[in-house]
């Protein structure tokens, strides 16, 4: 399977709703991944970057894909793209938040985090029913591929 950068951001939106998550737009976004098994999209990751915050957006992966280390594969490359453009950290508004810490990232608080916010996930149908998200941080300086 390739991971490689696309534009094709209808098809990352799909894949992300069937995968559970709900919509959001592509602003602010340094880079859209796609992992490709032949010409379909598995997966996606993006990097998102707000002035000097980074953050990950858009981590899907279909769900007969999960639990073969592709969510850490998609984190991994957006970690060290954060890290080339000088990032200290790596922020994420995790829905499974259990996967961000199992590969490395720590529990956060809103209070703490200069980037993710609940902000808009208040004012989705899903938020505190079947989506309890967490913000979690990554320290770049302890990124290890």
């Amino acid at each position: 399977m390739d991971l490689k950068p696309t534009t094709d951001h209808e098809t990352v939106r799909k894949l992300a709703l069937r995968a559970g998550l709900e919509d959001g737009t592509f602003d602010d976004m340094v880079e859209v991944y796609g992992l490709f098994d032949g010409d379909d999209i598995v997966a996606s990751v993006a990097l998102k970057r707000s002035a000097d915050v980074f953050s990950v957006g858009w981590l899907a992966v279909e769900k007969d894909r999960r639990g073969h280390g592709i969510g850490r594969r998609l984190v991994s490359r957006v970690a060290d793209d954060a890290m080339s453009l000088g990032a200290s950290d790596l922020w994420a508004l995790a829905r499974a938040p259990d996967f961000f810490l199992k590969i490395g990232f720590k529990l956060s608080s809103e209070d703490e985090s200069p980037g993710p916010t609940y902000a808009e996930c208040s004012k989705c149908e899903q938020y505190k029913h079947t989506c309890h998200p967490r913000v979690v941080v990554l320290a770049l300086s302890s990124h290890s591929d």
